[in-house]
């Protein structure tokens, strides 16, 4: 299959290099000494499921040059998924298919604004990976897993053949018949992280100590109830899911979205929190919590889009 990646960072750089390794056709869009590398010297990946060096990797700077796509992985962070959609424009035909990787409920949506809703499915992943150098990705622990489906919630036979193309590369992964729901389940337990983030701790701290164990209870029910008004039919015991999964996590564990504002960067505030927040507002609902957490991050993040998107 002719695949496209674009945004070769943790995510895109490892599902990319796997489906390379299973033999299929894939160009990547990297810009940078990132791009560079990767078109000098191939694209390293580092994993505990095999190292795998991909030579003569095919790598573009723009999305413009791509051709000839059946399908189109979007590993951007969120933020720019709006951008990604209008370069789409250009190199979509009637049988390339566009499925966003990223953290939240809005990227399907956005990507919709700009594209024919057949080039559209839903999807998301799990996975901990990063750009370790400019070249080189690694993975570090946990299994990668895609979900993905169609929006329609029927089992197509396009679906079923981009399955068979994971399968073959060894990507653990679901086609999902209610996407929507899934995505919501990853939502509820992402958004948790701004809740890390604003505090400067680890989940171990969060889920240790009483009172900030009670927010995120109180975060589980306001995201559960945005789900609700927004037609996402999530069975209640969700919340009860998600609190525990988090109780799983290693101490030392945090968020992405956490990493990014401690350190500066432009982060997926907007499409986390500040989701909750505006999905809550068009609906009449009251998400305290969630509010307090976007708003108070809030000026760290303008701050850092300020100096890092000029």
């Amino acid at each position: 299959m002719n695949i496209a990646i674009i945004g070769t960072g943790g995510v895109g750089g490892y599902f990319g290099a796997r489906l390379a390794q299973a033999g299929n056709n894939v160009t990547f869009v990297a810009r940078g000494a990132h791009g560079k590398v990767i078109a000098e010297k191939g694209l390293q990946l580092l994993s505990p499921k095999g190292d795998y060096l991909l030579q003569d990797a095919s790598v573009v700077d723009s999305v413009s040059r791509l051709k000839d796509v059946e399908l189109v992985l979007v590993g951007t962070k969120a933020w720019q998924v709006k951008e990604v959609a209008e370069q789409l424009k250009e190199i979509v035909s009637e049988r390339t298919i566009v499925i966003p990787l990223q953290n939240g409920v809005m990227a399907a949506k956005e990507l919709q604004e700009e594209l024919p809703d057949e080039n559209v499915m839903g999807g998301l992943c799990n996975i901990f990976s990063k750009i370790k150098e400019p070249g080189v990705i690694e993975h570090m622990s946990a299994e990668p897993y895609l979900i993905f489906g169609e929006l329609d919630h029927s089992i197509s036979d396009r679906a079923r053949r981009i399955q068979e193309v994971f399968n073959r590369a060894g990507i653990k992964n679901k086609l999902s018949d209610y996407i929507q729901a899934d995505t919501w389940k990853k939502f509820l337990l992402i958004c948790l992280g701004g809740l890390g983030a604003l505090t400067k701790a680890n989940y171990g701290v969060l889920c240790q100590t009483p009172e900030l164990k009670e927010m995120m209870v109180k975060m589980i029910d306001e995201m559960y109830f945005v789900s609700q008004a927004e037609g996402v039919k999530l069975p209640e015991t969700v919340k009860e899911k998600t609190l525990a999964a988090t109780m799983s996590f290693a101490p030392s564990a945090n968020s992405s979205m956490a990493r990014d504002i401690w350190a500066g960067r432009p982060s997926e505030l907007e499409y986390q929190n500040g989701s909750v927040v505006k999905l809550a507002a068009k609906h009449g609902i009251e998400v305290p919590v969630n509010y307090f957490i976007y708003h108070c991050l809030l000026p760290q993040e303008q701050e850092a889009r300020a100096i890092f998107l000029k």
